[in-house]
């Protein structure tokens, strides 16, 4: 008899017993920190997520400005560096999409504890979501 775990399966302990998996981690919007069971829906990025709500509120931001007639504060960088975003070290560049030449990052960014969103990204989510909702 073989005493010792097998090396097949590394969630069994030293008496041969199987263990628990290790619990999965939990995915949280990068904006507001609420976790997957806390909100309808998370959208991916590449480096961050936001949920349904902060995709709401900067929807909600972009319409207010608009009904007070003006511009929402614009990003202030050269035009250079809007297009080669990999100059910019990381500081105003948008989390959710990589965005280069062919498909420019949009004007606005909107801030979050953890990622950024540009006001583009945030119309594809709004579209996503509103597609996912007449899909349910």
């Amino acid at each position: 008899m073989n005493d010792h775990p097998t090396p097949n399966n590394p969630h069994a302990d030293l008496s041969g017993t199987l263990s628990a998996a290790p619990p999965r981690e939990i995915l949280r919007c990068s904006f507001c920190s609420l976790g997957e069971g806390e909100v309808a829906r998370l959208f991916e990025g590449y480096a961050g997520y936001i949920c349904d709500e902060c995709v709401d509120v900067c929807v909600q931001l972009l319409s207010d400005y608009d009904e007070m007639g003006l511009a929402p504060p614009k990003l202030r960088r050269p035009w250079y560096k809007k297009l080669f975003s990999h100059e910019t070290g990381g500081l105003n560049v948008c989390s959710f999409n990589l965005h280069d030449r062919n498909n420019p990052q949009g004007d606005r960014l909107f801030p979050g504890n953890h990622a950024q969103i540009c006001d583009k990204c945030v119309r594809a989510c709004e579209v996503l979501k509103s597609t996912l909702v007449l899909g349910s």
